[in-house]
């Protein structure tokens, strides 16, 4: 599915698009098919498209900004 996604915003600048899919992965996919989405990007799963793997790092890192601190 995610592909397919891809696929959709591929018309758009690579960063744009990767953008694009982060912000619907985050919108619509529940929390088991972005971890295993997580899972297929850690182990290199060369099926997923570029856009795709992308836009994985930035849900991360979306993810890794709204955490609560930990330090505290």
């Amino acid at each position: 599915m995610g592909n397919d996604i891809a696929r959709q915003f591929a018309h758009l600048p690579p960063a744009e698009a990767a953008e694009r899919i982060a912000q619907h992965i985050e919108s619509f996919w529940d929390p088991r098919m972005r971890t295993a989405l997580e899972a297929l990007v850690a182990e290199g799963d060369d099926s997923l498209d570029p856009l795709l793997v992308d836009a994985a790092g930035r849900i991360a890192a979306h993810d890794s900004r709204s955490a609560p601190d930990s330090s505290s």
